[in-house]
């Protein structure tokens, strides 16, 4: 096989990290919103959804559908990323739920634009070393 081909199988392992990832942490309770529910369970659960997805269409050769789900892997990563790190940066006894994330889960505001979640991450202090290393 050639450096550049997929190998198709080789997407199961991205598919059963995400549903473990998924897994270990539904035993976690959410901090910062209000549910039960862990917000980081739901998303690598449907990470590894769109994955499934994107096997598929590259099984059947639809690769512009794949490249599609791709952009929607990497949208999901990015919002999981600043919505963990705004929790982490904003969550306090004092603020024991973080209006902007619950109102974002609930539906009754936008998330910020992909510029300003980018330079949120860019800047955060919480991960400046791994930024830099990136």
């Amino acid at each position: 096989m050639d450096e550049k081909e997929i190998d198709i199988n080789e997407i199961d392992k991205y598919i059963n990290f995400y549903n473990m990832l998924s897994f270990s942490t539904a035993p976690w309770l959410a901090q910062g919103i209000n549910t039960i529910v862990n917000l980081d369970t739901q998303v690598y659960s449907s990470i590894s959804e769109t994955i499934k997805s994107i096997k598929y269409l590259l099984h059947i050769g639809r690769i512009n559908d794949a490249y599609t789900l791709l952009r929607k892997y990497y949208d999901s990563t990015m919002i999981n990323i600043y919505t963990n790190l705004y929790l982490l940066e904003n969550f306090s006894i004092e603020n024991e739920i973080v209006a902007k994330i619950e109102n974002w889960r609930r539906g009754i505001e936008k998330l910020p634009e992909y510029r300003i979640i980018s330079q949120y991450i860019n800047n955060s202090k919480n991960i400046s070393e791994i930024n830099r290393i990136l």
